[in-house]
């Protein structure tokens, strides 16, 4: 298992990236968005709606376009 995500891959690489996200203005935007990353393969997302950023945590599948379209498609602004 990897200690840095909790998948059951035992060794890869991630890449750790913060995005600001617009219009987040409570828990429930930051479930939503939460969810529709989450859904994506490779991808553990965290939203901070105090901070407007979401925290991406991306495995070697992960395609950062598609999560900022997923985003983008909730409403919100990057």
């Amino acid at each position: 298992m990897c200690e840095t995500c909790g998948c059951g891959q035992p060794d890869h690489d991630h890449l750790h990236l913060m995005l600001p996200v617009k219009g987040m203005a409570c828990e429930h935007c930051a479930a939503n968005i939460e969810r529709a990353l989450n859904a994506l393969p490779g991808i553990h997302a965290t939203a901070d709606f105090k901070l407007g950023a979401v925290s991406l945590l991306l495995h070697e599948e992960a395609d950062l376009a598609k999560a900022k379209e997923a985003i983008l498609d909730l409403g919100f602004e990057l």
